[in-house]
């Protein structure tokens, strides 16, 4: 009988399994994926997120891999309005190809037992603990543990699916996410992005001299150019000259293109349902907004000291659901209900050119934007550096 099972090695799971290895529990770590991988991601460490990293214990970890710095955004319209707006901090352009590994390595050096290429099939849970089935090549197991943690992203498990985790989703509703990365292009340091009817595509640099593109589009819109991942990518470019200009010095690299479908960026949080649930396994803020990556390390943060108290024995499964539905709608709620209204704005192209415009005019509107769809930056009420 382990501690506690966390299903899936991404941001949010190995930062716990790092934290909670580290108090001494037995923590398996599994991820279906055998990673170094890359994946559909901006690759935008906002200011935000290096909090929720340096409370977790994590921050020179991160820091030490050489992330490009970034203290500005600029978006576009694809008529070519441009506007230009402050970050609230410096923040970090880093690959999730170099970054989910070495989380991935912290963990297991921790103490973490780490298992890649292990896909989970069924969850079942009851008053005595969790019971996991586990598929990898080598065969079928079961893992038993005192409880588990869904950090499996946007498609969990059947064991965990709910009713907010919708498969009737229309053209217009369920979007399709590709990333690559170019080299041979020289920006600024800042984070660029391109709109376009139907969507939006971030550009960030990297590690390495490279440029990351990542985009979220309708399925409509992809559907529209023949449901291809490369005619996609020319048709943005053709819709957003300015995204166009920006690339054609670029040279795409192949392998690191990925692409995911359907993304449901409307899908209700989900915080717990039978087991707590960090990262994109709770919901999906809208990539524009730049703080995904900083919401699923902020969710681990939240569950890191409520997870080692009840295995701790100082409170309940009942108090740690309560206690973590809370914060977690406290503090995220509202981010994402301003970024899902900003994204739907932002995608209708005349709408986007009246805002951008009006931003320009009044910039301390475009500034408020920004902070309304922030993870808070007030101090936290579990701090995790206080179990290290």
């Amino acid at each position: 009988m382990h501690d506690l099972i966390i299903i899936g090695a991404g941001l949010a799971g190995s930062c716990l399994a790092t934290v909670l290895s580290r108090q001494g529990w037995d923590v398996v770590l599994l991820e279906r994926r055998h990673l170094p991988q890359h994946k559909v991601c901006g690759e935008f460490l906002s200011p935000e997120s290096q909090i929720s990293l340096r409370a977790l214990g994590l921050y020179d970890t991160v820091a030490n891999l050489s992330p490009i710095h970034m203290d500005h955004a600029q978006l576009t319209t694809a008529s070519g309005i441009n506007m230009r707006v402050g970050l609230p901090g410096q923040a970090w352009g880093l690959s999730r190809f170099v970054l989910d590994q070495v989380l991935l390595e912290t963990a297991a050096q921790a103490g973490a037992d780490t298992r890649t290429g292990a896909t989970v099939g069924d969850v079942t849970t009851n008053d005595e603990g969790c019971t996991v089935e586990v598929r990898t090549q080598e065969g079928r197991y079961t893992l038993q543990s005192r409880t588990a943690i869904a950090a499996c992203g946007r498609h969990p498990p059947v064991g965990l699916r709910t009713t907010s985790d919708r498969t009737d989703l229309d053209d217009y509703q369920s979007h399709v996410g590709i990333k690559c990365h170019y080299e041979g292009i020289t920006m600024p340091q800042r984070v660029e992005i391109y709109l376009f009817p139907g969507g939006y595509a971030g550009v960030a640099p990297v590690e390495g001299g490279r440029v990351n593109l990542c985009l979220l589009s309708t399925r409509a819109a992809f559907r529209s150019v023949g449901a291809s991942h490369d005619a996609m990518l020319e048709a943005i470019c053709q819709w957003n000259p300015s995204l166009g200009q920006r690339l054609a010095a670029g040279t795409k690299l192949p392998d690191t293109q990925v692409a995911v479908a359907p993304v449901d960026v409307r899908r209700l949080p989900m915080p717990w349902d039978g087991v707590a649930r960090v990262g994109d396994a709770v919901t999906m803020i809208p990539p524009l907004c730049g703080d995904g990556m900083a919401m699923a390390i902020r969710s681990a943060e939240m569950c890191a000291p409520l997870a080692h108290a009840f295995l701790s024995g100082e409170c309940s499964l009942a108090e740690w659901e309560q206690r973590y539905t809370q914060m977690w709608h406290h503090e995220l709620d509202r981010p994402l209900r301003f970024g899902r209204w900003f994204q739907t704005l932002l995608s209708q192209p005349i709408r986007s050119n009246v805002l951008l415009s009006l931003g320009n005019l009044m910039p301390f509107l475009a500034t408020k934007a920004v902070q309304a769809t922030r993870v808070p930056r007030h101090a936290r009420d579990f701090n995790v550096g206080t179990l290290l």
